[in-house]
Order: C-alpha cells, then structure tokens, then sequence
C-alpha cells in the first residue's frame, strides 16, 4: 500500500460530511456528479489517491462472496467502484459486473487496471441516479463499498427508491458502512472523512427495504491510518 494520507487541507472545512450537499438542481433526483459544493469528486484524485482508495479488496466483501451465499456468475452492480477494486475481483469469479463511478479519473484507474489483468467488464462513468434512469436493469446482486453511509445522510429515500429499482424478488444487497462503535471526534470525521451508522439504523432503514441476512461487525481500510476502521459488514435480500 502507498503511504498513508489525510483528506487535503484546502478540503477540511468544505467537505465536512455535514456539509457537503448533493446537488438536486432543476431534477427529481440527487445527483452526485455535480455537488453544490466548489469541489467535484475528481478534486481528491488530482490531489494524489484519495483515503478511501487503498488497492486492498476488503476482506469482508471477499468473506462474503467465498461464502457462496451469493448466486454465481450472477449480473451484479458496483454502485460507486472507484478505481475497481471489488469489482475486478467480481469479474475475476466470472460475475457479469457492472461498476459505475461519477469520478472520470477513478474510472480511467479502473480502466486501466482491467486492461492490464486482461479483464473484461463492463466500466460506467456516470452519476448513479442517472444511470439507472436510463438503464432500467435489475440485477441479481448490487453492493457499494461506503456509499450508503454518506448518500443516507441527506437522500435516504432516494437511495431506498434506487437499489429497489436496480433489484428485483430474490436479488441481494450488500453494503459496507463504517461503525459508529469508532470514537470519533468531529474532527476525526472531517480528517477520515468516513461516515459512520449504527447497527440500529442500519436494521432500521434497509430492514424495511429487505430481509436481513446479515449485519455484523467488520472492517473498512483506509489510506489515513495504518489500523483499518470499524466497520459493519451488511448483506440483504429482497423479499
């Protein structure tokens, strides 16, 4: 792994997590593609790696999926893929993947990483909302890697109104959102820049969308500190 960095200083006061507002302007629909902020999400790979952006697949995506509670070869999206991590992985395991990302410079990276593994997927840069206005695909499994935690802060039912439009009856829904069992300051909030959720909300919102398989504590690795974060490890199934 690079060495380990913080979020950059120009960015602590406008990115606090409390913040940072998702742009709704002349739409129905969040849009993360173009924030309200000064900022785009390219912002922080112009800066070098961003903190979330470790080039470790999570162990406890990969416990999941070696579980085999998860359909094989199954069409699966990557809601916010970042530089392709996971979803390289996924597609290595012959999963029909799908990753989508609104950072055009995390999807040159994960471009360039399928190229050079001689991988073939299908790689999306778009705002996700938008994306799946367009597409209308269901798939059989959808995950994100840190995305529920920040987008249900401000555009919960909006994000509960996606992933029951991307799936359909018996397609499963996993997510990995960082564990309010951390002690942060808020400082530490606006440095790790790593929302945080408890297990109750979690139960709460996305029980009432799916059944729960599993919520359990786990990991989230980031680049701003050597030990990685805590974390729940949640996967779901639609009734």
């Amino acid at each position: 792994m690079n060495d380990y960095i913080k979020v950059p200083e120009e960015f602590k006061i406008e990115l606090t997590l409390e913040g940072l507002e998702i742009n709704t302007t002349n739409s129905k629909e969040p849009s993360i593609l173009k924030p309200s902020k000064e900022f785009d999400w390219d912002d922080f790979y112009r800066q070098g790696t961003p903190p979330w952006d470790t080039g470790l697949l999570e162990p406890d995506f990969k416990s999941v999926i070696n579980s085999n509670i998860i359909p094989p070869h199954c069409s699966t999206l990557e809601i916010g893929c970042g530089s392709g991590i996971e979803a390289l992985f996924m597609t290595q395991h012959r999963f029909e993947m799908t990753a989508v990302d609104c950072s055009a410079m995390a999807i040159d990276r994960a471009r360039i990483r399928a190229r050079e593994k001689n991988l073939f997927l299908r790689i999306v840069h778009e705002d996700i909302f938008k994306f799946v206005n367009q597409s209308k695909q269901k798939f059989d499994f959808v995950y994100d890697i840190g995305f529920y935690h920040f987008i249900r802060r401000s555009f919960l039912q909006q994000y509960f109104n996606l992933l029951w439009r991307v799936t359909k009856p018996g397609s499963y829904y996993y997510t990995l959102a960082g564990s309010n069992e951390e002690e942060f300051t808020p400082e530490d909030v606006r440095q790790y820049f790593l929302p945080t959720v408890g297990q109750e909300d979690i139960f709460n919102e996305l029980g009432a969308l799916f059944e729960v398989v599993e919520i359990r504590p786990g990991t989230i690795y980031s680049r701003a500190r050597k030990e990685p974060f805590k974390a729940w490890s949640c996967l779901f199934r639609r009734p």
